[in-house]
């Protein structure tokens, strides 16, 4: 796990995380354990799908690591090879929105997608969520992988960082 300290305010603060999403994921592109696991959350996809190894990746996000939120006032990011490992082993993963969509495009990225990272505020409110886009679909980690495309809010603050 990697805790950000100091973070800057605002969208700065937003940009920092975002970095430190993106290092993550290109350092973890070689781990074993995660490129087993995006091969078996698409190992039913017709041959080239790319939507259906998006969808099947955000399924297995979904099934596997569990949504907590981090402790008031402190930003942490989970490294995806952490998560990759305890899945592994077969233990209890969680994390928050950052968490699980640095791991969703982890997966992503090792099998040859191009996911973005996309930070947004809704109606009018500063960053407060994160989620992952890829090949024009919204893959929202936090969200059943049933409802990806799932929109209740309007996104008024937006800030995207390719991986």
């Amino acid at each position: 796990m990697l805790a950000l300290f100091p973070q800057a305010s605002g969208a700065a603060g937003v940009a920092q995380t975002l970095a430190t999403m993106v290092r993550l994921v290109n350092g973890a592109l070689l781990d074993p354990a995660l490129r087993d696991q995006a091969a078996q959350a698409m190992s039913g996809c017709p041959k080239g799908e790319k939507a259906c190894y998006c969808y099947a990746c955000l399924a297995w996000v979904n099934r596997m690591v569990r949504y907590v939120p981090d402790p008031n006032g402190i930003e942490t990011v989970h490294d995806p090879r952490i998560i990759a490992a305890g899945i592994r082993n077969k233990t209890q993963v969680y994390g928050d929105c950052d968490d699980l969509s640095t791991y969703l495009a982890a997966l992503l990225k090792t099998i040859g997608l191009s996911p973005v990272f996309r930070a947004v505020g809704y109606d009018g409110h500063p960053y407060s969520h994160v989620y992952v886009s890829c090949h024009g679909l919204r893959l929202d980690p936090t969200r059943d992988a049933w409802t990806v495309n799932y929109k209740p809010y309007s996104e008024t603050s937006v800030l995207e960082q390719r991986v």
